[in-house]
């Protein structure tokens, strides 16, 4: 949640801030801020509810903008307290001296603010963030420096936290701090310049090295230099690594929206994900990565693969292949449940997790429950190199796909699947459940992915018009048997998160159980049913539905009369092997997702309550 920016450097911070948080709006749009500290005015705070347009009008009509070199911004996903100016970051200590802007949760705030209010320090907002620059502000009252004070202050927060904070008695400096499993911070070296930034694309216009806090960091950035201190206040430079992102690959382009984008963007990034990692002569999966690991792979008995939202929903689907192709034994787990759950695990299960971001809380914590209780081995799938996700795992397989703007998860969802057939082959080439020939078949068959998406995305005239015709329906039932039920579900949580439309997925075989009662002429029914082992069935279910009289949108193999006979609205997919489907079906169901939303006129890229990467509970 929550997106944080921080600058220092020989230019105004203002529009360098601005800039910043529009790159990072996806990550919350309620209210949004800024704070800039000039040596002789000290700091100025300019924040706005909604949008960053707000603050953005607000900056351009202001008869005296925020001048300074020097500054942080934040745009929110509100948790604790409605949207509103007051609510929006950053916040203050009493004396105004101290201004800090969050990503995180204060679990314990209700505590520490009575704790605060009682010294006679006022509130006035209702965020937890509050508490912080007033336990900084304590700390500095008692002589502590600035880092000790604010290594205090986020040792006092249970939860996790990232913090970018300004002091008005050093302005030449912006300071930082990571505690826990929150979504992290990146700082970015320029040429005399240093930025920070809770995500890389408000980065990659400026940077080309950057330094990702770890747990327990604090920072000390001034104009183009680094430092972690220590607790005990000893400074050591932070060592960079090299930004492997194109700036231009988070630009919009001549697309409307980001998530249309993205979803044309699937044939490249699955390309880009299975480049080099799947060789037909002599075959090999994933060669090469993951020599530390392939002895544990070689004893695993079990996989479990986790996730939340999109990513469970891949899990799902990965489960079908370490079955089918790795011939392990295999299950999924939402990560939320799971690491409240109690689950019993042997030490030969690998723990697999799939996170776009690799700083989706719950899976860090599930991650954690692994390693503390069974020692198991953990593989990450992630899109962001040097993640929590990543650093946390024995392994990880990176989905090359580049900044993902939009919301809605879509080239990152076909990218993992990618990433877990590989692993899959990898695995059951490593247990002998293949063949060198069978594992040049498997390897082959995913080759083929890239094409099979970007025949979907052709399919984009026929998913606009059948949208435009449902735009006014607010409810649909999704139904899919196998390998497609993942896909059924995740094509109804494409539908609520950027439609707004309640959409239900089933298994096909568990509509006679009770949803079935739901049908009329006014509930329609999407039907994923490509040809495959369960087709028969498939249709079987079409027709239940058809004596409902309820409207049927089939997607089906191209050309297939039986299916399109049956329907109301036919959408004809690529047809790919019975494993392989969910790379056809993918694009397309995202395509039926964007057009309904665009048909009911809705923010597609930032739909209402909903921010890109989960890092709070």
């Amino acid at each position: 949640m929550c997106g944080i920016v921080g600058y220092i450097g020989p230019e105004p911070a203002a529009p360098i801030l601005l800039d910043g948080l529009k790159r990072l709006e996806y990550r919350g749009y309620d209210s949004a801020g800024i704070a800039v500290l000039d040596p002789r005015a000290g700091i100025t705070t300019v924040k706005r509810c909604g949008k960053i347009a707000n603050l953005e009008a607000a900056l351009g009509q202001a008869a005296d903008p925020p001048k300074g070199a020097i500054g942080i911004g934040h745009t929110r996903w509100a948790t604790h307290g409605a949207p509103s100016d007051l609510n929006a970051h950053p916040h203050a200590s009493q004396s105004g001296d101290v201004v800090v802007a969050q990503n995180g949760i204060v679990e314990n705030y209700a505590e520490l603010r009575r704790e605060l209010a009682a010294e006679g320090a006022p509130f006035i907002s209702e965020t937890d963030t509050e508490v912080i620059p007033r336990l900084i502000a304590r700390a500095l009252d008692r002589g502590l420096p600035f880092p000790e004070a604010l290594r205090e202050a986020m040792s006092r927060l249970d939860g996790a936290s990232s913090v970018v904070a300004l002091h008005r008695a050093e302005p030449d400096r912006v300071y930082a701090a990571r505690r826990g499993a929150a979504g992290g911070l990146v700082v970015g070296f320029g040429d005399g310049r240093t930025f920070i930034s809770s995500d890389l694309p408000a980065l990659a216009p400026h940077v080309r090295r950057v330094y990702h806090l770890r747990d327990g960091d604090v920072v000390s950035a001034s104009a183009g230099q680094v430092r972690l201190i220590s607790p005990d206040g000893r400074c050591t430079p932070a060592r960079p690594v090299d930004l492997d992102l194109d700036p231009e690959s988070a630009a919009l382009g001549d697309y409307p929206h980001f998530m249309l984008k993205e979803i044309h963007e699937q044939p490249r990034a699955l390309s880009d994900t299975i480049r080099g990692r799947a060789r037909l002569d002599p075959p090999a999966a994933l060669p090469g990565a993951f020599n530390g690991i392939d002895a544990q792979l070689r004893r695993i008995e079990r996989v479990l693969l986790i996730g939340m939202g999109t990513s469970l929903h891949a899990a799902m689907i990965g489960r079908w292949w370490m079955e089918h192709i790795a011939g392990i034994p295999a299950d999924f787990d939402n990560a939320s449940e799971f690491r409240y759950r109690a689950p019993v695990l042997a030490p030969r299960t690998l723990l697999v997790a799939i996170t776009q971001s690799g700083e989706t809380v719950d899976t860090l914590g599930a991650m954690d429950e692994v390693r503390q209780r069974w020692g198991a081995p953990l593989l990450a799938i992630c899109n962001v190199d040097g993640s929590e996700a990543t650093r946390r795992s024995d392994a990880a397989i990176l989905t090359r796909c580049g900044p993902e703007i939009s919301v809605c998860s879509t080239k990152t969802f076909s990218a993992s699947l990618a990433a877990l057939y590989l692993l899959a082959c990898r695995i059951g080439s490593l247990r002998g459940n293949l063949s060198d020939q069978q594992l040049a078949s498997s390897l082959d068959a995913v080759l083929r992915s890239p094409s099979l998406a970007e025949r979907g995305i052709g399919c984009a005239g026929a998913v606009a018009g059948i949208a435009a015709e449902y735009a006014a329906a607010d409810r649909f039932l999704v139904i899919g048997r196998g390998i497609e039920y993942p896909l059924a579900m995740e094509t109804a949580l494409k539908c609520k998160e950027i439609s707004y439309a309640h959409a239900e997925a089933y298994a096909a075989g568990e509509m006679k159980h009770g949803p079935i009662a739901l049908l009329d002429e006014r509930f329609p029914v999407i039907a994923l049913a490509p040809r495959g082992p369960l087709f028969d069935k498939m249709i079987s279910a079409v027709e239940q539905v058809r004596a409902r009289n309820a409207p049927v949108i089939a997607l089906g193999d191209q050309g297939d009369g039986q299916l399109s006979s049956l329907a109301d609205h036919f959408i004809g997919i690529p047809p790919a092997p019975p494993l392989l489907t969910p790379f056809s079906l993918a694009p397309v169901v995202q395509l039926l997702s964007y057009h309904f939303a665009l048909a009911r006129g809705l923010d597609i890229d930032q739909p209402r309550n909903l921010a890109k990467t989960v890092t709070v509970e």
